[in-house]
């Protein structure tokens, strides 16, 4: 799991570092965010320190994955934002490549951690 937890680690608690240090530099640079209202660097900085807790279940989880409670809190906020996105995809729509970038940036990466709980890992047997 660890192959797959590390880069997760690393581009959500990137995410989350670019969120918390510059709000306004994130605001900026993503695809339509702007669609969703002012900018709110309090809210942004908030939800900045989720992905970094999130990023930090992650790490944990990377280290140890056979303590995979860790991870649970990073995949209901990771899988939630994934929904949340989704349902407003099915709500409101998108142009083909915005829904793409979504689904890629977003989605996967977010709903990812809970299917690694949930997959029925096969047990290492040692003899």
């Amino acid at each position: 799991m660890r192959f797959l937890l590390t880069p997760l680690a690393l581009y959500h608690g990137a995410n989350g570092a670019l969120m918390l240090a510059a709000p306004e530099l994130w605001y900026s640079i993503v695809p339509d965010v702007g669609h969703t209202g002012p900018l709110n660097a309090h809210f942004v900085r908030d939800i900045g320190l989720a992905f970094i807790a999130a990023a930090a279940g992650l790490v944990i989880a990377a280290l140890n994955f056979k303590n995979s409670i860790a991870l649970w809190p990073a995949a209901i906020f990771l899988a939630g934002h994934a929904g949340l996105h989704m349902a407003e995809l099915g709500v409101h729509g998108a142009p083909p490549l915005a829904g793409a970038r979504d689904l890629a940036t977003i989605v996967v990466p977010g709903l990812l951690p809970l299917f690694l709980l949930t997959f029925p890992w096969k047990k290492e047997v040692r003899s």
